[in-house]
């Protein structure tokens, strides 16, 4: 019988019950803020917006340095995974003819495959390594571009082979740059 008034009493203390000036504080803190003899100083818009500002550039950096460790770690298996697509092109380049881009051509899939295969291992999840979108863009280049420009070439337009050639080697050089600095980089 004691539980049941206990029960019946806090039923009706909760219904009674009125917020006083300590919880209504809470829900009105934003109100009196800066308000004189609130005790709380007004928020400065520009300061906020700075501090703010330092704090994405902050959250910027630690993402680099954490890209920058994983791919560290990694080295081995994404210094494989370049000299793969640097011998697919290699291929396409040392093609004497059509009927040699073509053979090389045919042989693209599989090779390329094996190298997507190579980049899933090194991540799995597509989120972690910087150097995903540079070696996806590569990929396609072989897949497709390359080929065609090779082609163009051998017919006497070389326009479209040199535009591919030098994004190709912007791209590695990009590549190159990253891992370097991530074979030196840090543990904090």
């Amino acid at each position: 019988m004691r539980r049941a008034g206990a029960l019946a009493l806090g039923a009706l203390l909760a219904a009674a019950y009125v917020p006083g000036p300590a919880t209504s504080r809470a829900a009105t803190a934003g109100a009196d803020a800066g308000a004189p003899g609130s005790g709380r100083l007004p928020e400065d818009p520009v300061l906020a917006a700075k501090s703010t500002a330092e704090w994405r550039e902050h959250l910027v950096a630690e993402e680099r340095e954490r890209k920058l460790r994983y791919d560290r770690d990694r080295l081995k298996h994404h210094r494989a995974v370049v000299r793969a697509i640097v011998a697919a092109r290699a291929r396409y380049d040392r093609a004497g003819g059509k009927a040699a881009v073509a053979a090389v051509r045919a042989r693209a899939p599989q090779a390329l495959a094996d190298v997507r295969a190579r980049i899933a291992k090194i991540d799995h999840w597509g989120t972690n390594s910087n150097l995903l979108a540079d070696y996806d863009a590569l990929l396609i280049a072989l897949a497709d571009g390359y080929p065609a420009a090779r082609l163009s070439a051998l017919d006497g337009d070389r326009a479209p082979l040199a535009t591919l050639r030098a994004e190709f080697d912007r791209r590695l050089t990009a590549i190159k740059a990253w891992l370097a600095e991530a074979a030196s980089a840090k543990d904090e």
